[in-house]
């Protein structure tokens, strides 16, 4: 993979730009599916071998790069609390609600949204699961968090976190299933990632194309072993910067747009869409 920083695709350890606040620049009454927001897969996947790791930079470095969509896959480890399944298994959870927390005092402006779901069980604690996040919420502060399944205005929710709710159990944020989701995750070889990109582009013109009463959420990411996530990363996110920049920065709705490696000039295509 190497240390490779390109416009479009970053495995380096720092973004090569850093925009912090670019929320605070949008009106208050911007809807969240109005908004073009640029995200990250598998978010805490940047150590482990090239088939696991889907990121380079570690959480703070995305939020200052302006990522605000992050995908967090946790499972039950032996002393029953939730931990990354990442190649390293070390219970990463709760220092996810510190570092974002901690972004969102120095910036309270922005607005931070956090897939949250189990993943690999081997046995069913959906109960108990549920029951362990609404503890780690009410430890955090509830204030800390949207707490409605409604898609708010970027004003209601500055400075917040909103939990878009992928597994059952009392409403803590806005339920995943509500979203319009594109994420075919799965290429079996390196010759399916034009298939890929075709999924890409189909929500996309969805997303651009809705009367903005629902949230759309776009995986350019996928992996296999015949397809590593930095090769699939590389040529989709070559494609989308080459697509957003014909568009000349015209302003679109793409909605959150979730990428493997994503390069500090992509990021600011997808920001300067709104």
């Amino acid at each position: 993979m190497g240390n490779i920083q390109r416009k479009e695709y970053d495995a380096t350890e720092n973004p090569a730009i850093k925009n912090p606040d670019w929320m605070s620049k949008i009106p208050d009454e911007k809807s969240l599916c109005d908004l073009s927001i640029p995200g990250t897969s598998k978010s805490t996947w940047y150590e482990g071998l090239c088939i696991k790791q889907c990121q380079s930079w570690d959480l703070i470095s995305q939020y200052e790069a302006g990522i605000r969509f992050v995908d967090i896959s946790l499972q039950y480890c032996h002393k029953n609390q939730p931990s990354f399944t990442d190649m390293t298994r070390r219970n990463l959870f709760i220092p996810v609600w510190n570092i974002t927390i901690n972004f969102l005092r120095n910036h309270s402006k922005e607005v931070i949204l956090i897939r949250l779901y189990e993943e690999c069980s081997d046995f069913d604690k959906t109960k108990e699961f549920a029951q362990l996040m609404m503890r780690f919420i009410q430890n955090a502060g509830w204030s800390w968090f949207w707490k409605s399944p409604a898609i708010p205005t970027l004003g209601q929710v500055r400075g917040k976190i909103i939990i878009l709710q992928d597994f059952d159990g009392p409403v803590i944020g806005i339920p995943y299933k509500n979203l319009i989701v594109a994420d075919n995750q799965y290429i079996p070889t390196v010759f399916d990632i034009g298939h890929k990109w075709t999924t890409v582009i189909k929500n996309l013109a969805e997303a651009q194309n809705s009367k903005g009463d629902k949230m759309y959420l776009t995986f350019t990411s996928g992996r296999s072993s015949g397809a590593y996530p930095y090769t699939v990363a590389r040529e989709i996110n070559y494609k989308l910067y080459n697509f957003l920049e014909h568009l000349e920065n015209k302003k679109n709705r793409w909605g959150i747009i979730a990428m493997d490696f994503p390069g500090s000039y992509l990021i600011q295509a997808i920001i300067q869409s709104n």
